[in-house]
């Protein structure tokens, strides 16, 4: 059950995490501000959701208070302590960044040793003699037993579940665009847009959950999604479909969009990595 919690947590704060870097890379600063601030407020204890809200925060002083944070959860974070002294050089030095002593606990593992480090995700103390490094910092062992992402975890279920979402909004996609016609030039933006929509909602259904196998699921199901939807709007092709007669396949190729499908199995992925 607590392996089960610990994979929810994990999958969430991900989703939060790369969500603001997403707002962030695109200069949406507002959004990724807000996104970040959810992930602290939720995973209070996670350096990886503190270290994120300070690369976005825009006022020194603020700045220097979230990495101070990080510190205070793993003070051996390399990349907090030289933010810190970025701020230092630029504001002057604080006393808080030099003399402030963290307070020791007594680790959890029962060693009986004295520690200032507390697991990136729990919050639990633990000692050199306990800890497992993680990609995303210092985790307890119970904690550090989810090695792999989540988030890249997926069953035949989820596979399953995500192709017939997937197969089911493409085939809606494209019975519009056979009413909605080519689109011309803006067939690539709306198809890239489109393509992210229906890879995101995918996602959703198995919350959350990415990958190569999921890039390459999405981009089969607005294929064959697109197919279907030319097979609902055009009963003589269905016919000879029925009747085995597999010229149909090139001429379902030939009336798709090229620059719309690409652009939309481009989108998908880009929202899948």
């Amino acid at each position: 059950m607590m392996r089960e919690q610990a994979s929810q947590d994990s999958l969430k704060l991900d989703h939060l995490l790369r969500q603001g870097e997403a707002a962030a890379r695109v200069g949406d600063r507002a959004e990724a501000e807000a996104l970040l601030r959810r992930a602290v407020e939720a995973y209070p204890y996670s350096e990886d959701a503190w270290l994120a809200l300070a690369g976005v925060v825009e006022d020194l002083a603020e700045k220097r208070t979230l990495l101070r944070r990080v510190l205070d959860i793993n003070p051996a974070n390399e990349e907090a302590r030289l933010g810190l002294e970025r701020i230092a050089a630029k504001l002057g030095p604080s006393p808080d960044d030099t003399n402030a002593e963290v307070e020791e606990v007594l680790c959890v593992c029962g060693s009986g040793r004295m520690t200032t480090l507390r697991c990136g995700r729990c919050g639990k103390p633990i000692c050199p003699n306990c800890f497992v490094r993680h990609p995303v910092g210092l985790r307890c062992r119970e904690c550090a037993q989810v090695r792999k992402s989540p988030v890249y975890n997926l069953g035949t279920s989820d596979y399953l579940i995500a192709g017939l979402v997937g197969l089911g909004l493409s085939a809606v996609m494209g019975l519009v665009l056979r009413f909605l016609g080519g689109f011309g030039f803006f067939a690539i933006f709306i198809g890239l847009a489109v393509g992210g929509g229906i890879a995101d909602l995918m996602s959703r259904v198995i919350r959350y959950k990415r990958g190569v196998g999921m890039q390459v699921l999405a981009g089969v199901c607005l294929v064959v999604g697109a197919m279907i939807g030319v097979l609902m709007t055009s009963p003589q092709l269905l016919t000879f479909l029925l009747r085995g007669d597999m010229r149909v396949i090139a001429a379902l190729v030939a009336s798709l969009n090229p620059f719309f499908l690409l652009a939309a199995i481009v989108g998908a992925i880009g929202r899948l990595r």
